[in-house]
């Protein structure tokens, strides 16, 4: 019994065991079930292939069936346990199918819900589309206004920009005679100014001289810096060096002084030299040597300013070595004053007492004190070593300022070469200033000092034309500039629109082609209605008529000529105004302009300023370039607001001088048709006193000839009925290649949204496209799950064979177990029944979502399809109003086919009057011919 006991426990312990260590890998399984499976082979004794060895007949106690029966159901126990782990694990798996399944039918909704949203959105934008059709028709007829509007005024401009063109070209003759002038003018000048070149002359050997004195007083500072460095190596330890040092020292900064106050000195005379330049700035020549001037005291400066900052740097050192001197020597008092306190002690060698006495001033015995002054020692002489390496950086850097003091010495030899050559053409300029003056002292000796006056006055007269003709000189140059500018902005303005009138005169010329057609045809009826109206000349009443319409359209032109007239001088006052108006702006940002300026010239006086008394301040230095930088800008920007003023102003004042242009053209030619009407009116009053002496005469024909004047007349109201008709049907033809044109416009953009819709459709395709592989590669992975359950279904099938079979070979009181075991079994393929429902269940919904996507994509099709009829029908109702305009346009043609055959009926009836009246007139003559016979 013990023993059974022991063995219960044991197989109790392997069972909590396993439950203990039995996982679930979802990925592994297989492995993990097969793992477990051999864990349960290898720990129980009797599991799997050892109960099917035992054989059932062989003989066996109570205990030992016993002990078997209670194995067995350990090991199905365990087996039931992991069966229920797997189906809670299939549940879960199940469960999460049925939420992916569920996650699916919502991402179908939501499909459905954008196609929806899609659909709505297509509506609205056929809509918005069709609206848009609408109001680019409108725009496009307001278009074609406009651009008619625009070609007439692009005449008038183009018109305006040749007389503007011819009297620029007339402006840049005149201003090249006045710079020649000038040019001439300050030729003669710069001949005068030698005496001014001379002084800088002068001047610019002072600023030698002192150069050469500061080089001088910069060689002394290095000799004395190395006399320096000569004390210091050979007496480290004296402290008499010291107080030579210290008055060196003081020295240097004497010399450093004086050098600042040669520099203020140079400074100041460098400000006189540049006003003194300022005021001579007569010729290029001379800005350039200024600029390099300008350069070699930048340069001095920066070379004073690095010899200074050395020197200061040497002089810190300097101090701190006497420091270190002075607490070395206070160090060296104090051990002395402790030697003298200590007494003596044992005896040494004399010679060792007297050498350190003598290098030490000590004792052998103060062995402290004495390894202190080596160690003082051994530091003097590492800073000695320093010291000598600073020495030597230092006489590099002496080198160095050397060249560059060498090479701005060749920069300034140079220049004085240059000087050199000037004075050599000052003096030849002098020679002939001096014939000239001696040629004027011949022939004029008995007037000299009447003459030296009247020279004086005459030269500061000169000085200050010279100046007014500087100011005036620039400013023709900055207008000729400007005048160029605007020259080549009107040529390019030229071209353009010549291609457009090109393109304009054209169309033009079709037009006056068909109308020249017409109006031949009518001055040939004209004709014949003078010819007409010569010949029935008694005809009072037409002829008194037409003198009153002639009087009424005198009356109607009078009181046109009497509003241009008013709205002329209503252009011209404006025009006063405007230039008025521009004129004081200039001159107000012209004051502002020399405010500003004036201002600038003051922060640089306050900027040249700082500069000499903040020097050493490099900071400083920055501040002020920033100022000046602002300043710079800010009158930048005055001046660029001054130049658009300038622009605007210059566009204003162009335009009205359009206006003005356009208004004397409308003047000229409303003048040019009053003398027309004028001298029309002249000739009928004439033809009237004829009628009235005709009139006065007896007439027999008088009552044919009236009757003949109406027929005639009646045939004037019909040629000019057919003229008008033949106006309104170029008008009608002249809008309908407007609908045309119109129409072709609407064509393509119809075709544009034609191709963005197609583009949208391709989009949504690809949409399409994505979802259904997001699908495929969903149903693929159910698919490896579904694959996944088949096999551990197979396996558990396999399992449940093995324990039939372990049972069966069991003994027959395991039956019991058996059936429920079998039970178990029935519930798993019940369980594995419903898992393959729900899987089928699964594969379902995917048709349906399937199906539901085959939906869309033939609705989308559908969709496509339906906006395809559209656009046809759309391309169709084009293409019927573009044959309908054609059919228009021919149905115009007949119209003026009938209008030319009538037109050459009247022409026919026309040359009928005329032999009719050619008749008449034979008639006459016979009659008179008979008359004449009877008497």
């Amino acid at each position: 019994r013990q023993n059974q006991q022991q063995q219960v426990e044991q197989t109790a312990t392997v069972t909590t065991t396993l439950e203990d260590s039995w996982f679930w890998d979802p990925e592994n399984n297989v492995s993990s079930t097969s793992s477990s499976s051999k864990k349960d082979d290898n720990e129980s004794p009797s599991s799997g292939t050892e109960l099917t060895t035992i054989p059932l007949e062989a003989p066996a106690s109570e205990s030992e069936i016993i002990e078997r029966l209670r194995r067995q159901l350990n090991e199905t126990v365990q087996q039931l346990k992991k069966q229920q782990l797997e189906n809670a694990l299939l549940n879960e798996q199940l469960g999460q199918v049925s939420s992916e399944n569920r996650e699916l039918n919502e991402n179908i909704e939501e499909l459905d819900r954008q196609h929806e949203v899609v659909l709505e959105n297509l509506v609205i934008g056929k809509r918005e589309l069709q609206e848009k059709c609408a109001a680019l028709e409108a725009q496009a007829k307001q278009r074609a206004d406009e651009l008619e509007a625009q070609l007439a005024e692009m005449k008038g401009r183009f018109e305006r920009l040749e007389q503007s063109y011819t009297q620029s070209c007339q402006e840049n003759v005149k201003l090249q005679t006045e710079t020649e002038k000038l040019t001439t003018e300050l030729e003669r000048i710069v001949c005068e100014n030698v005496e001014a070149v001379a002084a800088l002359d002068g001047q610019l050997s002072t600023m030698r001289r002192e150069q050469t004195e500061l080089n001088e007083s910069y060689s002394t500072l290095l000799k004395e810096n190395e006399e320096l460095r000569l004390k210091v190596v050979e007496e480290p330890f004296e402290t008499v060096a010291k107080v030579a040092e210290d008055e060196e020292v003081i020295l240097l900064r004497a010399t450093i002084d004086d050098l600042t106050q040669r520099l203020e000195d140079a400074s100041n005379e460098r400000d006189n030299l540049q006003k003194l330049t300022a005021e001579l700035d007569r010729s290029d020549h001379i800005g350039r040597l200024e600029r390099e001037i300008g350069e070699l005291q930048n340069e001095l400066r920066s070379v004073i300013i690095d010899n200074s900052v050395q020197l200061e740097a040497k002089e810190k050192e300097y101090d701190e070595k006497v420091a270190v001197m002075r607490q070395e020597n206070q160090t060296l008092r104090e051990s002395i004053i402790t030697i003298e306190n200590r007494e003596a002690g044992d005896e040494r060698d004399p010679r060792l007492d007297e050498l350190v006495r003598k290098l030490f001033d000590l004792e052998l015995t103060q062995v402290d004190e004495l390894e202190e002054r080596l160690q003082t020692l051994k530091d003097a002489d590492t800073k000695r070593l320093a010291l000598e390496k600073k020495l030597i950086d230092s006489s590099k850097e002496i080198n160095f300022l050397k060249a560059e003091n060498s090479r701005i010495q060749h920069d300034k030899d140079t220049l004085h070469a240059d000087l050199m050559q000037y004075e050599k053409e000052c003096s030849s300029l002098m020679k002939n200033n001096d014939h000239l003056i001696a040629e004027i002292e011949n022939l004029k000796c008995n007037k000299l000092e009447t003459i030296n006056e009247n020279a004086e006055d005459s030269i500061v007269v000169l000085e200050k034309q010279l100046e007014d003709s500087h100011k005036i000189n620039r400013s023709l140059e900055e207008e000729y500039r400007e005048i160029n500018c605007k020259l080549e902005e009107a040529l390019e303005e030229k071209e353009e629109l010549l291609t457009k009138v090109t393109l304009l005169e054209s169309k033009q010329n079709e037009q006056k082609l068909h109308s020249r057609e017409l109006e031949q045809a009518l001055s040939v009826a004209r004709a014949e209605k003078d010819s007409f109206e010569r010949q029935l000349e008694n005809a009072r009443l037409s002829e008194s008529h037409r003198t009153e319409e002639l009087n009424a359209e005198l009356e109607s032109v009078r009181a046109q000529l009497t509003t241009i007239n008013e709205d002329h001088a209503a252009l011209v006052h404006k025009l006063q105004q405007l230039q008025q108006s521009s004129t004081d702006n200039l001159h107000t940002w012209e004051s502002r302009l020399e405010a500003m300026q004036g201002e600038l010239k003051a922060k640089e006086i306050e900027l040249e300023q700082a500069r000499v008394s903040t020097v050493s301040s490099q900071h400083s230095d920055t501040e002020l370039e920033e100022v000046r930088s602002r300043l710079q800008s800010e009158l930048t920007t005055a001046q660029e607001q001054y130049q658009m003023e300038l622009e605007k102003q210059k566009q204003t004042i162009d335009s009205l001088a359009q206006q003005k242009a356009d208004l004397v053209q409308l003047v000229t030619t409303k003048h040019n048709e009053s003398v027309q009407y004028h001298a029309e009116i002249q000739r009928l009053n004439q033809l009237l006193n004829e009628h009235n002496e005709q009139a006065s005469r007896p007439c027999s024909e008088c009552v044919s000839l009236r009757e003949k004047v109406q027929d005639y007349e009646r045939l004037s109201d019909q040629i000019q009925f057919l003229r008008e008709k033949s106006d309104i049907l170029t008008t009608n033809l002249m809008t309908e290649q407007t609908n045309q044109r119109v129409a072709l416009q609407e064509k393509q953009e119809l075709l544009e949204q034609k191709n963005n819709l197609q583009r949208d459709l391709d989009r949504l395709r690809q949409h399409l496209m994505e979802i259904e592989d997001a699908h495929t590669q969903e149903t693929v992975e159910l698919q490896q799950r579904y694959d996944e359950t088949r096999c551990k279904l197979a396996s558990l099938e396999e399992e449940v064979k093995k324990s039939t079979n372990a049972l069966t070979s069991a003994s027959i009181r395991a039956n019991q177990q058996a059936e429920t075991l079998q039970t178990q079994y029935q519930l798993l393929l019940q369980q594995r029944d419903e898992l393959n429902a729900k899987l089928s269940s699964a594969d379902d919904r995917d048709q349906k979502n399937q199906a539901s996507l085959t939906n869309l994509q033939c609705a989308l099709e559908q969709f496509q399809m339906n906006r395809e009829r559209d656009i046809e029908l759309a391309t169709v109702n084009i293409r019927k109003d573009l044959e309908r305009a054609r059919s228009r346009e021919e149905q115009l043609r007949g119209d003026v086919k009938l209008l030319q055959q009538q037109l050459n009926d009247a022409k026919n009836g026309l040359l009928a009057a005329a032999r009719i009246s050619d008749q008449l007139e034979i008639s006459q003559v016979t009659v008179a011919s008979l008359k004449t016979e009877r008497k």
